[in-house]
């Protein structure tokens, strides 16, 4: 039986040697390389390895996450089979990893699933461990339910998630600020019910 090679950015390395010793309990599991920095990811030869388990946030830098970038950098080389590791579960980031071709979002939190992620993205499965399962099937309900606003409430949805203020959305679409509240507010009654 072939085993699993795995590619682990960890730059913790305690959390490092756990997840080291996690996976290898595993039969069919093998920690091919493991590297510390977004620097020595950027360099791996993506032929050495069948998954790569990152973490999204290699340093300090709360406002960075290096794990978005290595995942960005392994999908220009074809290389798709990336499971996010991260404390991080709010929804714009995780959203942010699936558009960057990222299989599985587990939180440190859920740890113990990151075996089962790790097989199903060898067998090319998607799946959500953690809280990101509620965060995205909310957000798919919220994108069915704006696909079925009306053209003029969807013009005016894009532009109040943009920021714009009532009087500035009235203005562009030459309505009354009244009726930019009254669609804004019925808006609200189609998507969040």
């Amino acid at each position: 039986m072939n085993k699993i090679g795995l590619l682990i950015v960890e730059d913790d390395p305690v959390w490092m040697d756990c997840l080291c010793k996690l996976v290898e309990r595993e039969n069919d599991i093998v920690v091919v390389e493991k590297v510390s920095t977004k620097e020595a990811a950027l360099n791996v030869d993506c032929t050495k390895f069948d998954v790569a388990l990152l973490d999204l946030s290699l340093t300090d830098n709360v406002e960075k996450f290096e794990g978005i970038e290595i995942a960005d950098y392994l999908r220009s080389k074809n290389f798709c089979k990336i499971i996010m590791l991260t404390s991080w579960e709010d929804k714009d980031t995780i959203l942010n990893a699936f558009d960057k071709g990222v299989m599985n979002y587990v939180a440190k939190k859920s740890f113990r699933d990151i075996p089962n992620a790790i097989k199903e993205a060898y067998q090319n499965n998607h799946s959500l461990h953690s809280d990101a399962t509620n965060i995205v099937l909310s957000e798919l309900l919220k994108e069915r339910k704006i696909k079925k606003l009306t053209k003029s409430e969807r013009e005016v949805y894009e532009l109040h998630e943009k920021g714009l203020k009532k009087n500035e959305i009235a203005s562009i679409l030459y309505k009354s600020v009244e009726t930019i509240k009254l669609q804004i507010k019925n808006i609200r009654k189609k998507i969040e019910k």
